[in-house]
């Protein structure tokens, strides 16, 4: 059976959406240059950081339209469960916060792996020099990171999205309470 959406959802979902696709999630500041990045670019700055430095523009118009599909859908989870479709309410919830965690988590991953492999037949001095050019690399990356932030759509999409998270976990729990304690 549907319910009524609250007020505070629909801002919540308000902020996630202005905050994934209005607002800047990652912004690389170097000097005068300023390369933003929103949520949805986020699959080709995933697929390879580099594009912070350079800045993601127009391209991957594929891979930006299908993960906003993505965007969307995940945004619209939320209200499954009050529009009658009950089928796990919490995942349902968490589901715009859940997508953001496990991208920056891959995003986490991808930009500070090691680039640099010492080939088989390069023996003991090829592992030398990867070592070194891995240790130069990390040097690179933590002058390059300290460029790097969290824009204003980040954190208001992530914490809406946590909003949205917690009360979709204590709705379905609250609404089991009263009908436990109306049956008695």
């Amino acid at each position: 059976m549907p319910t009524k959406i609250d007020s505070p959802t629909w801002i919540a979902l308000a902020c996630v959406l202005l905050g994934w696709f209005g607002l800047n999630t990652l912004v690389a500041t170097f000097g005068p240059a300023v390369h933003v990045a929103h949520f949805y670019d986020l699959p080709v700055v995933m697929q390879d950081p580099r594009w912070l430095l350079t800045g993601v523009e127009d391209g991957f118009p594929l891979a930006r339209l299908a993960f906003g599909f993505v965007c969307l859908v995940a945004v619209s989870a939320p209200l499954l469960p009050r529009l009658g479709y009950p089928r796990v309410p919490y995942l349902l919830g968490a589901a715009p916060f859940l997508l953001m965690l496990l991208c920056g988590i891959v995003l986490y991953v991808k930009s500070s792996s090691t680039h640099i492999e010492a080939g088989a037949g390069l023996g003991r001095w090829g592992g030398y020099l990867a070592k070194w050019a891995n240790g130069a690399t990390g040097w690179g990356t933590d002058v390059v990171a300290r460029h790097i932030e969290i824009g204003a759509g980040g954190y208001l999409a992530f914490i809406a999205s946590g909003y949205l998270a917690v009360r979709g976990i204590l709705r379905p729990r609250q609404a089991a309470a009263v009908s436990a304690t109306s049956v008695d």
